[in-house]
């Protein structure tokens, strides 16, 4: 009996070791202790009314040595607040006993949604979200921005990406609220899309816009107040980020593309018109594709900046373009891609590229006459390039790829003052295709890593080395894309800007 006593008690000591072993570590009830947050306010960029935005975190952390429990961790307005919480995997907008181990730490995840309010100046919505720990309340403030838009999507919702809808004919975008697109709107063959002077236009992933054939797409902007085309995540990481929507698209698609009742093109977007834009963020910037009318030109384009495109800057198939004033820069692929042949004129644009998210193959400027499609098509190529800059990282930065042996005058370019970044090998003489070119000649943007093209330094070989000429050819030219005002008969700088 008494060796049974024994056991027994022995048995009991070991359990009560073992329940002891398995015990969490005991919690913090101190109302000395206090929480620690990576930052004590969250800021949310402008958000649109009825979209999600972007989700912000931040960092809870127990510095104490023992466990601590948040009795309650909650948004200060309950179920009515436009803002949402994730603690460590679990959404909601309350929570009771939190535990944080010693010296350990939480993520909280917050996202916010506006309620439309019809108003067309940006309101700030606040909130915060309150810990209760040991009696102690602490506090983090939620703050965002938000904004009333005009909504553009198939049935007039916020859904639907990738579908086509089409637009009212002639409709006219304003500048009292941003245009927000979801899907691809498609402006109708007849039919004019005009984005007016300050209009900031955020488009979706895998949305644009298609100017069907004998439509028009006109932006309208203004040197005070360009037309703003980029996504609609509008968060400070994606002020710069590639590929965040598809294109835009002046086409020679019928609705009878569409619907698949014909194969045949049309004659392509017509008389296409785009003044002081900043199209930025995408894959392709502006795509032109357009059997041409001799005299009568796609598109004309002035003062304008495509920029950080995925893809292309420019892609024009077969098409007939005016263009001035304009930077093309900082592109996955090419910054200006022609095929097809088409006529194509620049007068005072800036090529750059020092793209750095990808290892990049393709040169700023391509240049086609020809395609295959069973068989053969080779059409004649007109391009030039009047007081311009084509300068990148790349050894050479052009590719002329003509079918071999095109009859004579299907082939033709010509740059006219130019800088050209090319290889050493590649030949610049022939006075037909160069004039007073200044082979990879750093021309000193201010600063390529943001953007800026403007020409920095005094000693820029790009200063004075133009052609008076070159003005010549339209009054748009007599100032420059920051509206400087270019000399008259005297040499002007190459590129898009004149240095003050």
């Amino acid at each position: 009996m008494k060796i049974v006593l024994v056991r027994v008690a022995f048995l009991l000591c070991l359990s009560i070791v073992f329940l002891s072993a398995c015990k969490k570590d005991d919690f913090d009830t101190s109302s000395a202790i206090k929480l620690e947050f990576s930052q004590d306010t969250i800021l949310f960029d402008t958000v649109f009314t009825t979209v999600g935005s972007s989700t912000e975190v931040f960092t809870v952390y127990n510095n104490a040595d023992k466990a601590i429990r948040i009795s309650s961790l909650r948004l200060a307005t309950g179920n009515s607040s436009p803002f949402r919480l994730n603690v460590d995997g679990i959404p909601g907008r309350e929570f009771n006993d939190v535990e944080i181990a010693a010296n350990d730490s939480i993520f909280i995840f917050v996202e916010v949604t506006v309620d439309p309010n019809n108003q067309s100046s940006p309101l700030i919505i606040t909130d915060s979200v309150l810990f209760e720990t040991n009696g102690n309340l602490q506090d983090i403030d939620l703050v965002a921005w938000g904004q009333d838009a005009y909504f553009h999507s198939p049935n007039n919702n916020s859904g639907g990406a990738r579908t086509l809808f089409i637009l009212p004919c002639n409709d006219v975008w304003n500048n009292d609220k941003p245009h927000v697109l979801y899907g691809y709107a498609l402006v109708d063959s007849g039919c004019t899309l005009t984005i007016n002077a300050g209009t900031m236009v955020h488009i979706h992933p895998g949305s644009g816009i298609v100017v069907l054939s004998s439509g028009s797409l006109k932006i309208d902007g203004t040197q005070s107040s360009p037309v703003n085309i980029q996504g609609d995540r509008l968060g400070e990481a994606y002020k710069d980020i590639p590929g965040q929507w598809d294109l835009i698209w002046l086409s020679n698609l019928t609705v009878g593309n569409l619907l698949g009742t014909t194969d045949l093109p049309g004659r392509g977007a017509q008389n296409s018109e785009i003044k002081h834009a900043i199209i930025k963020n995408g894959n392709i910037g502006l795509r032109v594709d357009s059997v041409y009318t001799p005299g009568q030109p796609s598109l004309r384009m002035e003062n304008t900046i495509i920029k950080n495109m995925a893809g292309a800057g420019i892609a024009l198939n077969g098409a007939d373009t005016r263009i001035y004033n304009s930077v093309f820069a900082n592109c996955g692929g090419q910054t200006a891609i022609m095929l097809y042949g088409g006529v194509y004129k620049f007068y005072q644009c800036t090529f750059a590229n020092f793209w750095n998210n990808s290892n990049r193959q393709d040169p700023l400027i391509y240049l086609n006459n020809y395609f295959i499609s069973n068989a053969v098509y080779v059409r004649q190529l007109d391009a030039y390039f009047g007081n311009c800059i084509a300068y990148g990282n790349l050894d050479n930065e052009l590719t002329l790829d003509s079918f071999p042996n095109a009859a004579a005058g299907l082939f033709k370019f010509h740059f006219d003052h130019a800088i050209l970044k090319v290889e050493p090998s590649f030949p610049t003489s022939n006075p037909t295709n160069y004039t007073s070119i200044l082979r990879n000649a750093n021309p000193y943007f201010k600063d390529y890593e943001n953007n800026i093209y403007e020409l920095d330094s005094a000693s820029s070989p790009a200063i004075d080395a133009g052609s008076s000429s070159v003005l010549l050819a339209d009054p748009i030219l007599n100032f420059d894309l920051s509206g400087n005002i270019r000399p008259q008969g005297t040499a002007p700088d190459l590129g898009a800007y004149e240095r003050r």
